[in-house]
């Protein structure tokens, strides 16, 4: 769903991250194996345990409508983030709604196409034909950027 003011639109999702977690889990569960006989020792573990799993990786696209700019980033635990795309909506070429087949189900999303023809996402909440649909349509009006849906 977007947010932000009339001139930035912002587009995020919100993922569960324990399957990128997992390999620090083991590392945490060994040292708290470890030194099972020492409980107290083992407790500060056992709440970065529970930290890393209600950790979550949030991917966010904003929108600049007056700087005319795309920013698709993403954020896994605190303050680390990893921008993956930060450029003028000039070197953007299509947006659309982009239908996935995977595991015998069908599924929606939105994408931008640079000129030089890279793909990305644009989060949104539901996997849904309709708010993909919508999205992209919204995205297609407010910045100019051709529409062009597909199939992958």
């Amino acid at each position: 769903m977007a947010r932000g003011t009339s001139a930035v639109l912002i587009f995020e999702k919100k993922q569960p991250t324990f399957i990128v977690l997992v390999p620090y889990l083991f590392v945490i569960v060994a040292v708290c194996t470890a030194s099972l006989n020492q409980i107290g020792d083992s407790l500060p573990m056992l709440l970065l345990l529970a930290l890393f799993w209600i950790a979550y990786k949030r991917t966010t696209a904003q929108i600049d409508l007056r700087a005319r700019r795309l920013k698709i980033f993403r954020r896994l635990i605190g303050p680390w983030i990893k921008t993956v795309v930060d450029c003028p909506l000039d070197q953007c070429r299509a947006l659309g709604r982009i239908e996935y087949e995977s595991d015998g189900h069908v599924s929606y999303g939105v994408y931008v196409e640079l000129v030089t023809g890279r793909r990305h996402d644009i989060p949104i909440q539901e996997s849904t034909i309709q708010e993909a649909g919508s999205v992209a349509a919204r995205l297609s009006e407010a910045t100019g950027i051709p529409k062009l849906d597909t199939k992958f």
